[in-house]
């Protein structure tokens, strides 16, 4: 029997899931990785590695506040860390994030500061780091965006991770960029097994930066900052191919999964597995693994609109109306 000693030891080792409900009579096997089963999200893994490796270098000590640009789960899975740690965190989001990841992030203690989404995680971030050179002796910048201990995390567990579980069998991967630290990892170590493995982002369509278009407000939370990380330019050479997704297209592929397979999900989550249908087309992927991911929880975003439709909440037995109770 394993028993944990606190949630850093339930990190990772998370399972696969065939998508045949999604995908039946597909030529191409689908498989997702069930991030969304780690503690919090799949940021979990580059949380823990940059908060551990920032400890160890004597960047966190105590009294130090750890400052973070975030659209969300970098954000609650590093909260998450600050409570069972006791450092203290500061994270600066666009103020459409939805309200699940702004409560969660303060129910961990932390301080949220809200900045106009029209500015893009851009403007966050530059809001986070002109905190950090006002505070420089009491403050710690994560730096998701370009910390190599990002991708770290995904080099060193999830790719080893979809490895082992596939017995090396992989067609292609479609990952979500954001930080780009995933597909920075991943492609990384399995390029390194098998360079045939044909590695994928997903980005915007509104917002396709990494494939050398221009930034601009998208709803897809979690991917599309509106700028081109250092995790992706040390990462681009392995980068085989960049699809655009139109936000409605995530949120119809978020709504299609949760029904079809029983497992709420997130806009990024199902911006991969439509990635992952678009490569199950092509005749050269039949037979073959095609791996995408449940980032996260949809849980985390009940509150946006479109996304989940709630017609099918119904009200009775109330004599003078529901607003009258």
């Amino acid at each position: 029997m394993f028993i944990a000693n606190d949630l850093t030891e339930l990190i990772g080792k998370t399972p696969l899931l065939r998508l045949e409900r999604l995908f039946p009579n597909c030529s191409a096997n689908i498989l997702a990785k069930l991030e969304a089963m780690n503690p919090t999200s799949i940021k979990d893994r580059p949380a823990l590695f940059m908060i551990k490796n920032a400890i160890d270098a004597g960047d966190i000590k105590p009294g130090t506040e750890v400052v973070e640009a975030t659209s969300g789960n970098t954000g609650i899975g590093i909260a998450c860390l600050s409570a069972i740690m006791g450092f203290k965190a500061r994270f600066y989001m666009i103020d459409t994030s939805s309200i699940e990841r702004q409560k969660l992030l303060a129910a961990y203690g932390a301080t949220v500061v809200l900045t106009p989404a029209a500015k893009l995680t851009t403007g966050a971030r530059e809001l986070a780091l002109a905190y950090c050179a006002k505070n420089p002796d009491t403050t710690f910048f994560a730096n998701q965006h370009g910390n190599p201990n990002n991708s770290a995390a995904h080099f060193e567990t999830t790719g080893p991770e979809l490895w082992e579980q596939t017995g090396g069998e992989i067609g292609a991967i479609v990952i979500g960029m954001g930080t780009s630290g995933t597909i920075e990892g991943i492609s990384k170590y399995l390029k390194a097994k098998d360079s045939s493995i044909h590695i994928v982002g997903v980005e915007p369509a509104a917002s396709p930066v990494n494939a050398g278009g221009s930034p601009g407000p998208h709803r897809i939370s979690g991917i599309g900052p509106g700028f081109v990380a250092e995790n992706f330019e040390r990462a681009r050479h392995r980068v085989d191919e960049i699809l655009l997704v139109e936000d409605e297209v995530a949120f119809e592929w978020a709504r299609k999964t949760t029904i079809a397979e029983g497992f709420i999900i997130g806009p990024t989550s199902g911006a991969t597995i439509w990635g992952a249908g678009e490569l199950a087309k092509r005749p050269e992927f039949a037979g073959k693994n095609i791996i995408c991911f449940f980032c996260d929880t949809g849980e985390r975003y009940l509150s946006m609109d479109d996304l989940f439709d709630p017609g099918t909440v119904l009200h009775e037995g109330y004599e003078n109306g529901i607003d009258d109770q």
